[in-house]
């Protein structure tokens, strides 16, 4: 395993992490954690812990992002809010178990 593999593992492993301790909402979350996805050695196509924040993404790719926000109209954000909270309670009901495997599946320590 390459030294940017270890890393990107750790990375993932906190990642999954933060979302299950409610410091990283999971619309955040999927986006970092796809990113670091093509780091990764030996993922299938069609992973379902992956696929868990492919689809979260998918859904929510029209929403604006925390960096995103400050260019957003005030008055946009403040009629999407109501969507992205909604969204944001429809993640937390089934994406934490995809955060636990994915923490049981990369973490260096389970190794």
């Amino acid at each position: 395993m390459t030294e940017q593999e270890i890393l990107a593992r750790r990375s993932l492993v906190d990642i999954a992490q933060a979302m299950l301790d409610g410091k990283l909402p999971f619309l955040e979350g999927a986006v970092q954690v796809l990113a670091i996805r093509s780091q990764l050695s030996g993922i299938a196509d069609r992973d379902p812990d992956f696929d868990v924040f492919v689809v979260i993404h998918s859904e929510t790719d029209h929403l604006p992002l925390e960096e995103q926000r400050s260019m957003w109209l005030p008055e946009a954000l403040d009629r999407l809010d109501p969507e992205i909270k909604q969204s944001e309670e429809w993640a937390r009901s089934f994406a934490p178990q995809a955060c636990r495997n994915l923490i049981e599946r990369f973490n260096i320590t389970n190794m």
